[in-house]
């Protein structure tokens, strides 16, 4: 059934069939289910202030709206029974891939800035960061099998701004896909953007795989998780539950992590999935001199890893595939080919197009 209501009644969940009335000039790109708060503040932002939803393809308004879409920090992993198992797996067009390169340019634009304000010791702002993460989640969620193809490209030009983007873009996905929570969502994308940055602070030859560094080296490397703290403890308005996550995505749940060690329901949920995505993508840099780890071996390494939570890892493995929208891989008849779409039934038979032979 349509229905009439303010965007101010307008919760995640919901499918918006079209916007009713507006103050300013605004282009509702696609119909669909509002997948999180950013969505919502971001048609606010452009002077919406009726849409028009279908209750039969989305949840319907509650008798008292709610005053408040705010959420309380996670205490635990969502069980089973909320996890998104209908993740996307719609194939990739040239328009989303189109949309989804504008958006990395942009938000490589805006986090170098934000290091490069870091790095020369100015005052960073962290709240063009969370307007960025509002335009992160719109994508992933609109364009989600081209963001996952883009973040697998290495581009070369700086690892620390590519995983940085990376792990925002793949926590969104895992947290959506793991059953958290819309705002939680949204604080783990922000996580990912800020939790490595203060590694901008340590000397060029520190900046390599950590299993390379050992004694004094090894310590004044894992300083980067104070100096990333340090950068946003003046942030009044970032929630507690962004920091928690970046002061704790090297914790292990075996207590084999640092900065403090900390082990099992000690840790924040969310900086559990931060810990697996942040070895993901980390894995997944080239090695200096060499080529990037498959990401079948990626995938096998993190689950072999007993400071990671397997749920976690195993719900990383059903979201992005064995291999993953992107991937490069070698057919039995010897042709070359880029997974174009998952296959959910199926992760070792994903939808390929060859080009070469």
């Amino acid at each position: 059934m349509l229905q009439r209501i303010t965007i101010d009644d307008l919760t995640p969940g919901m499918y918006v069939n079209r916007v009713l009335d507006e103050t300013g000039k605004v282009k509702v790109r696609s119909k669909g289910v509002v997948r999180s708060d950013a969505v919502i503040n971001q048609l606010r932002s452009k002077g919406v202030e009726f849409v028009e939803i279908d209750t039969d393809k989305g949840n319907a308004p509650t008798a008292e709206p709610s005053s408040s879409n705010a959420a309380e920090p996670a205490s635990e992993i969502p069980p089973d029974n909320n996890v998104n198992h209908e993740v996307s797996s719609e194939p990739l067009t040239i328009d989303s891939l189109k949309a989804a390169e504008q958006l990395f340019q942009k938000a490589m634009a805006i986090q170098q800035n934000f290091l490069n304000q870091l790095k020369s010791g100015k005052g960073a702002d962290v709240n063009k960061l969370s307007t960025l993460t509002q335009d992160i989640l719109e994508c992933v969620f609109e364009n989600q099998a081209a963001m996952i193809c883009l973040s697998m490209v290495q581009r070369g030009n700086d690892s620390l701004l590519e995983h940085s983007l990376n792990c925002s873009i793949h926590m969104a996905i895992l947290a959506d896909a793991a059953g958290f929570d819309q705002q939680s969502v949204e604080y783990a994308s922000l996580a990912g953007l800020l939790m490595d940055t203060g590694m901008v602070k340590l000397p060029p030859e520190l900046c390599v795989p950590e299993e390379q560094l050992s004694g004094t080296d090894l310590m004044m490397y894992q300083t980067h998780v104070d100096e990333s703290l340090a950068a946003i403890e003046h942030s009044d308005d970032l929630p507690e539950v962004v920091k928690d996550i970046v002061s704790q995505h090297h914790e292990r749940i075996d207590g084999s992590g640092y900065p403090k060690g900390l082990s099992g329901i000690d840790i924040e949920p969310l900086a559990q999935l931060a810990a697996v995505v942040d070895e993901f993508s980390r894995l997944g840099m080239p090695a200096p001199f060499g080529n990037a780890m498959p990401t079948s071996k990626i995938l096998k390494a993190l689950a072999n890893n007993k400071g990671l939570e397997q749920t976690l890892v195993n719900r990383l493995i059903g979201v992005l595939g064995i291999y993953p929208i992107g991937s490069l891989v070698k057919l039995k008849s010897g042709k070359l080919g880029i997974v174009s779409r998952r296959n959910p039934s199926n992760l070792l038979q994903p939808q390929v197009m060859t080009f070469y032979s």
